[in-house]
């Protein structure tokens, strides 16, 4: 008798447990499906035109998204160009005083680089290269273009981080020295420089991308350094500012 109860007793455990091992299962189960993204792709446009005063080239993506998306990023690079032809027709130069005085022709030159494609965002960015007839050197800048596709808008910084709390100040609190490190290496490190330009204010991140691990911070030159030191790009890991990220980027 007591030799059932215990064989009893023993299929009563065994028949309790399975039930939690198949929730457990089915758990990491939804976890791991919950992680499978689309393989999104960019198929690259290219725009060329040359006048006797200006040349263009450009590269910009189109995605595998939704008409509307693309239709943003043409307005963005059909917006550069018109400035870019505005600003040329300003410097009223005929193609007879450019060949003068050998100025060259003006030029806008855009590449691309996606660093993020996946059902829930988008980041990209667009370097921009302009050279004014007559000019010195060229200028260069760096646009981005950050969508949450979930909610159909723009990403911002302050999207990504938990409201009221000082991710200006821990953002640039994680720049700061590696701008330092990266700029004194080339020697045009400038403590009031990098203060300035990285400091916890807003507009000096307005520049940046995301990838699956964290952000990129675009600085463009004047902002951080001199002009010779070119463009700046540093990255922070999402691990860095993780106690102030919203949830989803934890």
């Amino acid at each position: 008798m007591k030799k059932l109860m215990l064989i009893l007793f023993s299929l009563s455990i065994f028949i309790g447990c399975e039930p939690t091992a198949l929730v457990t299962k089915n758990k990491q189960q939804e976890k791991t499906e919950q992680k499978i993204q689309t393989v999104h792709s960019a198929k690259t446009i290219t725009y060329k035109d040359e006048s006797d005063t200006y040349i263009i080239d450009i590269e910009y993506p189109k995605l595998d998204y939704t008409e509307k998306i693309n239709a943003q990023i043409k307005e963005l690079i059909d917006t550069d160009v018109e400035l870019f032809i505005k600003e040329t027709e300003s410097l009223d130069l005929t193609a007879e005083e450019i060949e003068e005085f050998n100025y060259g022709k003006s030029g806008l030159w855009i590449t691309y680089t996606t660093y993020l494609l996946n059902d829930d965002y988008i980041s990209i960015a667009f370097e921009n290269s302009i050279y004014d007839s007559g000019a010195a050197h060229p200028y260069s800048y760096t646009e981005v273009f950050n969508y949450d596709v979930k909610n159909d808008k723009e990403l911002l910084l302050a999207d990504m981080f938990v409201p009221d709390t000082m991710f200006w100040e821990t953002i640039s609190y994680s720049v700061i020295p590696k701008l330092n490190l990266l700029l004194y290496e080339d020697e045009f490190a400038n403590d009031e420089w990098i203060e300035e330009g990285a400091g916890p204010d807003p507009e000096n991140f307005t520049t940046f991308n995301i990838t699956e691990d964290g952000f990129v911070f675009h600085f463009a030159p004047y902002q951080v350094a001199a002009y010779v030191a070119g463009p700046q790009k540093i990255e922070v890991p999402f691990s860095e500012v993780s106690a102030i990220l919203m949830p989803e980027w934890q």
